[in-house]
């Protein structure tokens, strides 16, 4: 398999998105994702280019089924973490601690797991992460994300110090319609976040997955290496950084 793709979460949102747009862009894909179902459905819409995985990366079985599935290529070319779980709407007085230690599972030890453990695989290799203003800005009632999303960040940033051999991206993919912002606008809360969201959705600020799947592609295919280390991170909101689609 020439330019390897590896991506996770790629049943859904985000994560499906991107591993569309680079089949469509003639590479092969690794989709990685716990639903059967959903990477039958895309193996079957793009039979040559995509190669599926069913795994729970949280079961370290399914971390090396990941590993197994590119045990005879040389290279992985990419490998995008969209991995992620619906973190429910928790205020901080009613955090569980088994909740939350389970999305920090997923959200930061499964992105430096699968790291280590391709490595050499990854020489030269594009590794992207989504990234969350929530990270750094604690929002009413998301506690929890927040938290694990400012871990999550962490480690990201760390990887770009000390895997040298890779080039890291970090990407703000903002409000997009993923499960965790259809939760925001069904919710009868009144608080100051789920109004903010409702509010950006009428006014058509939450974008599709599918224009950040190809943004994102943009970045991991097109973008040079000036363009790569000229910035900390994208913001799919920012039009200056769509500079790489043109």
């Amino acid at each position: 398999m020439t330019d390897t793709c590896i991506v996770t979460g790629a049943s859904s949102g985000i994560g499906r998105a991107t591993a569309i747009a680079l089949a469509k862009r003639g590479r092969t894909v690794i989709c990685v994702a716990r639903s059967d179902t959903a990477l039958q459905a895309l193996k079957q819409n793009y039979p040559e280019q995509i190669r599926i995985v069913r795994a729970d990366l949280c079961d370290p079985a399914g971390i090396s089924a990941v590993i197994e599935s590119v045990k005879s290529v040389e290279h992985v070319a990419v490998l995008v973490h969209a991995a992620g779980s619906t973190v429910a709407l928790q205020h901080y007085q009613d955090l569980q601690m088994p909740e939350l230690l389970s999305h920090m599972g997923l959200h930061v030890s499964v992105p430096i797991e699968l790291n280590n453990r391709l490595k050499n695989k990854l020489i030269g290799s594009r590794i992207l992460y989504l990234d969350s203003y929530s990270a750094i800005t604690p929002r009413e009632g998301w506690s929890e994300y927040s938290i694990v999303k400012a871990a999550a960040q962490m480690a990201a940033r760390s990887a770009t110090v000390e895997l040298n051999r890779s080039t890291v991206i970090r990407v703000f993919p903002g409000g997009v319609r993923t499960p965790l912002v259809e939760q925001l606008l069904m919710s009868t809360e009144k608080s100051a976040t789920v109004t903010a969201f409702k509010a950006l959705d009428a006014d058509g600020g939450i974008s599709e997955p599918d224009a950040v799947g190809q943004f994102l592609a943009d970045i991991l295919l097109k973008a040079t290496e000036q363009q790569l280390t000229s910035r900390e991170s994208w913001d799919f909101n920012n039009p200056d950084d769509h500079i790489v689609a043109q």
